[in-house]
């Protein structure tokens, strides 16, 4: 019996301590809803006691936003849109292109012809052979009667902004002292290939600054192309707003002259070539004329065998030379008519503009920034401040 009472007696009291078990777990949550309150709350009460730290930030970040808003040197941008060709080549055109989609390759056209595809220009505008010649350009001085190259330009005719002085001699102090060691003879080193147009010298040695020159001006050009319309735009970013233009100008000129001197290189060839021959005919043929007419006035009335042989082998000789003269002139017609479908034809949709107004620095942007990075930083050392002080106390 008694075993039994004991039994029931835990029977009773088994929802009691299950009940009680349920309203710790609830109070247990209710205590950790609490500490979530209470960290939002020491996070507000945090950021209020480190306001001075964040406004102090702030100000700091506005202070240097401020002097790069100011103290950046202006640049001017300017650009070109054009439109390469892209024609299709075969004598049946569009029909040619379709009979060829069914593997009827013998049918012709459909291809598109040689040349340079347009997705190469980006790289071309910065390639080192434009950039030589780009460097050796002149261009007009705005505000001054007078010319100067573009390497000049850049190199003595630019006061350095701010920025650049304070950067030269701060953070990037180190590589300005590299470079006062004197570098032997690197100055020295003839500007070779920026004149020279053999082509049979492939190695181009310049100095140092020339280097810095060409980097400068690859970080001033920017081209790209749009995949859908095939449009490739270029863009070059000058301290001055008509040098930007002018020099947008001299870019996209090299540019298409570098684009039809790669596409007609075999027809000029061929051209050259066949108008050295045609020359040479010519002078053969007014020799033999000569020869001809010579030995006609020094034998006239002459009626023997001989002389009419030598007559009539002088005259073949003088319409042989003739047919060929008369053959290669035809072929030089061709080959220029050749050249002339060879060359490409690169529309420019929008010319080259002066600028009316900087395209850098741009200063509410650089303030805005500025101002967000202060912030963040100021919030950072508030709580980095308060997690090494909570770690100090743990230890």
């Amino acid at each position: 019996m008694t075993s039994r009472k004991d039994n029931g007696s835990n029977l009773e009291h088994t929802p009691r301590e299950t009940g009680a078990e349920y309203r710790d777990v609830q109070v247990n949550n209710d205590y950790y809803q609490d500490d979530d309150e209470i960290d939002l709350i020491e996070l507000a009460k945090t950021l209020w006691e480190g306001r001075r730290t964040i406004i102090i930030t702030v100000v700091a970040f506005m202070a240097l936003g401020l002097f790069i808003a100011l103290g950046s040197s202006e640049e001017f941008t300017s650009e070109v849109k054009m439109m390469p060709e892209s024609s299709q080549g075969g004598s049946l055109g569009g029909l040619g292109g379709l009979a060829s989609q069914f593997g009827f390759g013998g049918m012709g056209g459909g291809d598109v012809s040689e040349g340079i595809p347009a997705s190469l220009y980006p790289d071309i505008t910065k390639s080192l052979p434009l950039m030589q010649k780009l460097m050796q350009e002149e261009i007009n001085i705005p505000g001054e009667n007078t010319t100067a190259t573009i390497e000049t330009y850049l190199t003595e005719m630019q006061t350095p902004s701010a920025v650049s002085t304070a950067t030269k001699y701060t953070i990037g102090l180190p590589f300005t002292m590299i470079g006062w060691i004197p570098r032997g003879d690197d100055e020295n080193q003839a500007e070779v290939l920026l004149t020279e147009e053999s082509e049979l010298s492939q190695i181009v040695r310049m100095s140092t600054e020339q280097w810095e020159v060409v980097e400068n001006l690859r970080n001033r050009i920017t081209a790209s192309m749009d995949d859908q319309s095939g449009i490739v735009t270029v863009s070059v970013k000058m301290p001055d707003a008509e040098v930007a233009a002018e020099v947008t100008q001299t870019v996209i000129g090299f540019l298409r002259e570098y684009i039809k001197d790669y596409n007609t290189e075999k027809a000029r060839e061929d051209v050259e070539f066949i108008e050295s021959r045609r020359d040479e005919a010519l002078i053969r043929f007014e020799a033999a004329q000569e020869n001809l007419a010579r030995y006609r006035d020094e034998n006239r009335g002459t009626l023997t065998e001989l002389a009419r042989t030598r007559d009539q082998r002088l005259q073949s000789e003088s319409d042989l030379t003739f047919n060929v003269y008369s053959a290669m002139s035809e072929r030089l017609e061709e080959a220029r008519i050749t050249l002339q479908e060879d060359t490409p034809v690169v529309k420019i949709l929008e010319p080259a503009a002066v600028p009316d107004k900087r395209s850098e620095p741009r200063r509410p942007l650089i303030m805005i920034i500025t101002v967000m990075l202060g912030g963040m930083l100021g919030v950072g050392i508030v709580f980095g401040r308060k997690m090494l002080q909570s770690i100090k106390e743990e230890w």
